[in-house]
């Protein structure tokens, strides 16, 4: 059977066994290049309008892929081995144009001998991502012999825990945003589910602001400090902050994310990306949100995870935090030990010695408290054992009051340590 008679044989199956509207498709497509991540097509589409003439095209490159197959793509074999009309149906008005945003046309748009326009485009799909969502939803099984493998996989290592936070001026709080801003509430939303579509562990913001509110600790006249002191005892790795910018016009509306990732224990940034979409024809800002975190999140999620393993091949970041509580006569310049060393010193010079590699930042020592922003702290401990926040800040509490005879107690929130001297 040569290939035009299996394309018209091809389509005809598919248009009786797939619940979509397929009438316009030409199913016409071919493969142009392809490499671990992406492939490039040609494909062509028909409509009564230009724009129409586009959307069929992506429609038959879409239909094509999954239903009858591309040569060079999956041995030529359809990538929808478990059909859901639900889902293909939904995938066809929403994603084919997120899946195929990286497109162009060839030639004009003009009407054919059957008088309809047209349009025959180069769209470069990333095959990898649209390979795991698919098997994600159940329609397909496993990856076949020849298909594109996803090389972001990223089962093998450790990801983290990501909170969405809105981005705000100083005097704000995130409290008030979330509350009074739908624009920026649902950027946080879609964000952050988008996060969770990957597998993330998030830390919902809303339910830490309220489970703050019930301890009775957050005061909207304190808003910057208290939304530092959320960060720090949020339990998650990295924060993101995400900004959105509207360009709402006759002609079409598009929207920008502006994420910003950074590492909750020290600070410092991890990932930053601008996220746009293509003009839609539609003010709906949660569409065009999840329009930008689909197009984006994959990239910049990424962005994350490379970065932060890079700082925690050898060693851990945590921030390290010395007080004098209220009721104890002690300072930080009180001689202590053996030695009599000031206390101060003999802190640093403890955290000097079990930093990894003397890798640490004293932020700043007054008579009352002691803050280092980071502390570098090894994988593992002296008897090879994984070490953790909690270990290291056991160890500190261990030997001030062993060996040095200063009273104190430990407190361990996510990545940071507090030290109370009593």
């Amino acid at each position: 059977m040569n290939k035009l008679y299996r394309y018209i044989f091809l389509f005809i199956v598919v248009v009786f066994c797939a619940d979509i509207s397929a009438q316009e498709y030409a199913n016409i497509v071919q493969l142009e290049d392809a490499n671990d991540k992406t492939a490039t097509f040609i494909t062509i589409g028909t409509g009564n309008k230009k724009t129409d003439a586009e959307i069929n095209a992506l429609g038959s490159l879409f239909n094509t892929l999954f239903f009858i197959g591309v040569e060079g793509i999956n041995d030529g074999n359809p990538m929808v081995t478990n059909n859901k009309p639900d889902y293909i149906k939904s995938f066809m008005a929403n994603k084919t144009t997120i899946y195929g945003s990286n497109r162009s046309v060839i030639g004009k748009i003009e009407k054919n001998i059957q008088k309809k326009y047209e349009a025959k485009l180069r769209v470069t799909v990333p095959m990898s991502s649209l390979s795991k969502e698919l098997a994600q939803n159940g329609l397909s099984e496993s990856l076949k012999k020849g298909e594109i493998e996803n090389v972001d996989d990223m089962n093998s290592i450790v990801l983290p825990s990501i909170m969405v936070v809105p981005y705000k001026k100083d005097g704000e709080s995130y409290d008030a945003i979330l509350q009074n801003d739908y624009d920026r509430r649902v950027a946080v939303g879609k964000l952050q589910a988008g996060f969770e579509g990957r597998n993330i562990t998030t830390v919902d913001i809303s339910a830490k602001i309220a489970a703050i509110k019930r301890r009775s600790e957050y005061e909207a006249s304190t808003a910057d400090s208290n939304d530092k002191q959320l960060l720090l005892t949020s339990g998650a790795d990295v924060y993101v902050v995400v900004d959105l910018k509207k360009d709402i016009q006759p002609s079409g509306s598009r929207v920008s994310l502006i994420m910003k990732a950074y590492e909750t224990s020290s600070g410092s940034i991890l990932a930053s990306q601008d996220g746009f979409t293509r003009k839609f024809n539609t003010s709906a800002v949660d569409m065009l949100c999840s329009y930008a975190v689909e197009d984006n999140v994959g990239p910049f999620l990424d962005e994350i995870v490379k970065n932060l393993n890079k700082q925690v091949t050898d060693s851990k970041r945590i921030v390290l935090q010395i007080s004098i509580a209220g009721s104890s006569m002690m300072s930080m310049s009180s001689q202590v030990g053996p030695n009599n060393y000031r206390l101060s010193d003999v802190i640093r010079q403890w955290v000097r010695s079990n930093s990894d590699k003397g890798k640490y930042h004293l932020q700043g020592v007054v008579e009352e408290s002691m803050i280092f922003d980071y502390v570098m702290i090894p994988l593992k401990d002296s008897d090879g054992l994984m070490m953790d926040a909690a270990q290291y800040g056991f160890l500190l509490q261990y030997f001030l009051s062993e060996k040095q005879n200063v009273s104190c107690s430990n407190k361990i929130d996510g990545n940071t340590v507090y030290i109370t001297i009593e």
